[in-house]
């Protein structure tokens, strides 16, 4: 089990879609992007990214189009640009 909190992971996730990759409600990126990024840029393995994308999805931060795939809603968009 993960030592760090599903919701810390997702909101993680969803900064970095939002700050770092310039998302906005609507638009779509891999989670095989998501990972990689995860792996590369943090070091963190994909356990605690799929516990991040199942809370996010959980509470409509982000919508699964497939299993590939995942969109930012508006919901989620909006607060990810003015958190920090």
């Amino acid at each position: 089990m993960s030592s760090v909190p599903a919701e810390s992971v997702a909101l993680h996730l969803v900064r970095h879609l939002v700050r770092g990759l310039g998302k906005t409600e609507g638009q779509a990126i891999s989670i095989q992007s998501l990972r990689h990024w995860r792996m590369v840029s943090l070091g963190q393995r994909g356990d605690d990214l799929e516990l991040g994308l199942d809370y996010a999805v959980n509470h409509h931060w982000l919508e699964r189009k497939s299993d590939n795939v995942i969109v930012l809603t508006s919901q989620r968009s909006e607060k990810g640009a003015m958190t920090r």
